[in-house]
């Protein structure tokens, strides 16, 4: 099943949800707000692993990174996050060295790499 919002698009693949962003995004508190809202209704009730695809993210605000590190990783057993470009590194850099995710977290420029760490994670 696939499911979108204004500022991604979520599916599960073999029991790992995909979050990816949608190009030149902005996520204030507002925004990561409702992410994770609308992220767990889609779950409805059940925890995953979580690909989370940052590779087409413009910026993420500080409150914005703080309340995905905590309140974001509700029913998420891990999370590996997709980087490609030097930015989106720089973005995931930040909130792993300042937000501290309340669950297992890696970056990754492999998607192989991160659906291998996200494996140990599948229930």
């Amino acid at each position: 099943m696939f499911y979108g919002i204004d500022f991604a698009h979520f599916w599960i693949d073999d029991n790992i949800l995909h979050v990816v962003y949608k190009p030149n995004t902005v996520i204030d508190l507002k925004a990561a707000e409702s992410i994770v809202k609308e992220r767990l209704r889609f779950q409805n009730g059940r925890s995953y692993p979580i690909l989370c695809d940052l590779r087409q993210l413009k910026i993420v605000t500080k409150p914005a990174r703080d309340y995905l590190a905590q309140q974001g990783s509700s029913m998420a057993l891990a999370v590996a996050l997709i980087i490609e470009t030097s930015y989106s590194g720089q973005i995931s850099k930040v909130f792993l060295n300042t937000s501290q995710p309340s669950v297992p977290t890696k970056e990754f420029i492999e998607m192989s790499k991160a659906l291998d760490f996200l494996s140990f994670y599948v229930e």
